[in-house]
């Protein structure tokens, strides 16, 4: 069993910070079936793949929210 896959929906749903009943309502997939896949690690592929762009979407939000702030800083540099 992978240790990334078996915690990737667990790392998902605290990233997001939603609950992984939450998480099975987005995707359309009963609750008891995004459990077992958490506990086993055996999640489909298609699955994995969606939420490893959960994630990356995730990150690169981040950086463009840090790269706004920067530019912000920078015409507030400016300004002085």
């Amino acid at each position: 069993m992978d240790k990334k896959e078996e915690n990737l929906i667990k790392k998902v749903c605290k990233e997001y910070g939603i609950t992984q009943t939450e998480l099975s309502k987005r995707f359309d997939i009963p609750r008891g079936t995004l459990g077992r896949w958490a506990s086993e690690g055996n999640i489909p592929r298609g699955f994995k793949i969606a939420l490893d762009l959960m994630l990356e979407n995730k990150e690169l939000k981040n950086k463009l929210t840090a790269l706004k702030l920067f530019k912000e800083a920078i015409k507030e540099l400016d300004k002085i």
